[in-house]
């Protein structure tokens, strides 16, 4: 069977650090678009758990039953019984409250390392969500520049053994970004929920000797906002509370901003609730605070003599705090430009981002570079004759992109870095083409006419194994 075309309705699939997007090749934007946080019950084995681990049954309505049957043992199985992991995934996974529910994310530094609940939710979004016979459409899978043969490996088998799909393609995140700019030679800067990469792409391929990633990004601007919001401060003499919804049984709005609100929260599920949900449900409140409220100054850098005359914003919080911010707005996403100042290396950070080490390609956390630095270093660790190409052909993709300021400060500092040079910076309007563009890339690949022959089919890797797909997809 050739996979050619219109008449081969091909999936994408693309696994990110925050969502995950999947939908058919040729369509403008994803179907579906989920967390890839799942939440997971281990429950003793012989158990019955008739609403989803749930024993309350505070969760209304069907979720994806999972947990039939990875046995986790722990530690020596003479003195502990044994334990059924339950795995709870998509929108109604870890954005459902549960007694005694763990959150987690399958993804570390982009590339997927737990191969079980990106399984399950694989299995969810094409059965559930989309509604398809995986057996009937070839899947066309998204990787980093950096990804591992393990990790490939096993997506391949989640692919072929797990969903008896009939062909199989990985496209470069950084090469389908491009594409879906229009450009076959680009620098793609991709500034997303846990890292910043800077991966150049040349007629179509990406170069490993340029890529550069760090882990700076969302992640970490959170949990310095984390550190912010729950600590008094100069305009607040009391910590935010930073409660979700789903543990505030009633709220009193107040009559001015910037007074300490007395939420009542919903006692019967603080006490069951886990820390990992807690931290996950603050998260989550102070990711929507960051998209609502964040800005970059975009020329001359943020200074603390002139943040008062920064314009302000008023928000509110779920627990009915509101208040004008001005300043905060500002000062921490100077981060993204001036990290050797504004990055507090006194916070905590979250451990998934401590694993990024200092290479020739990576800079780890104690190293960060701002993110006119990272672009630099990439172009010119390429060859000279396609420097000016890139240059003006810089793509900048990703969530956190989408910070105001952003592209305008991104412009001034390279400006300033390589004064003599042309430089010309492309950012799709669009924020869902910003968002999710290395999806928007796979679905315009997919669809070419000309794709078919890239395909790995099923045959094809039972015959050869890894080998033909390392060679296909290079």
């Amino acid at each position: 069977m050739v996979y050619n075309g219109d008449e081969v309705s091909a999936l994408v699939v693309d696994f990110g650090s925050y969502t995950t997007r999947a939908g058919y090749a040729g369509e403008d934007c994803p179907r579906v678009v989920t967390p890839s946080f799942y939440g997971y019950i281990d429950t003793p084995e012989g158990e019955s758990s008739t609403t989803n681990g749930n024993t309350n049954g505070t969760a209304q309505g069907e979720d994806v039953v999972m947990g039939d049957g990875e046995e986790k043992t722990n530690g020596d199985t003479t003195s502990k019984p044994k334990t059924i992991r339950k795995y709870y995934v998509g929108d109604d996974g870890v954005g459902v409250w549960r007694k005694g529910i763990e959150v987690d994310n399958f993804m570390l530094d982009g590339i997927v390392h737990d191969a079980e609940p990106a399984s399950r939710l694989l299995n969810h979004i094409l059965h559930d969500r989309l509604g398809v016979d995986p057996s009937e459409h070839p899947i066309m899978m998204t990787e980093p520049a950096w990804n591992t043969p393990k990790a490939r490996e096993q997506l391949t088998e989640m692919v072929f053994e797990g969903e008896k799909s009939p062909a199989l393609y990985f496209g470069s995140a950084g090469v389908l970004s491009a594409f879906a700019a229009g450009k076959p030679t680009a620098l793609v800067l991709d500034v997303g929920y846990t890292h910043s990469s800077a991966v150049p792409v040349v007629d179509g391929y990406a170069l490993r000797a340029g890529t550069m990633r760090q882990p700076l990004g969302s992640e970490l601007l959170i949990s310095q906002l984390h550190s912010n919001f729950t600590q008094p401060s100069s305009t607040r003499s009391f910590p935010l509370s930073l409660a979700s919804r789903h543990l505030i049984s009633k709220r009193d709005p107040q009559p001015e901003p910037g007074l300490k609100p007395n939420p009542i929260l919903r006692e019967d599920r603080l006490s069951d609730t886990t820390p990992s949900w807690k931290k996950w449900s603050e998260n989550s409140v102070i990711e929507n605070w960051k998209e609502s409220c964040t800005e970059i100054v975009n020329y001359k850098g943020f200074d603390f003599n002139t943040s008062k005359d920064l314009p302000q914003v008023l928000y509110e919080f779920p627990d009915g705090y509101h208040q004008y911010f001005g300043e905060e707005r500002y000062r921490f996403t100077e981060m993204l430009f001036d990290p050797k100042n504004y990055f507090n290396q006194s916070i905590e950070p979250p451990a998934t981002l401590r694993t990024v080490t200092n290479t020739d390609h990576s800079h780890s956390l104690k190293d960060l570079v701002p993110l006119s630095q990272l672009v630099h270093d990439s172009i010119m660790a390429c060859d000279v004759d396609v420097r000016a190409a890139l240059l003006q052909n810089i793509v900048v993709v990703g969530n956190t992109s989408l910070t105001r300021g952003l592209i305008e400060r991104l412009d001034v500092e390279l400006a300033a870095l390589m004064p003599s040079q042309k430089i010309k910076i492309h950012s799709p309007t669009i924020p869902f083409e910003r968002k999710y563009s290395s999806w928007v890339g796979g679905s315009v690949l997919a669809s070419l006419g000309t794709f078919h022959q890239l395909w790995v089919t099923k045959d094809e890797y039972e015959e050869h194994g890894m080998n033909i797909v390392h060679q296909r997809c290079k």
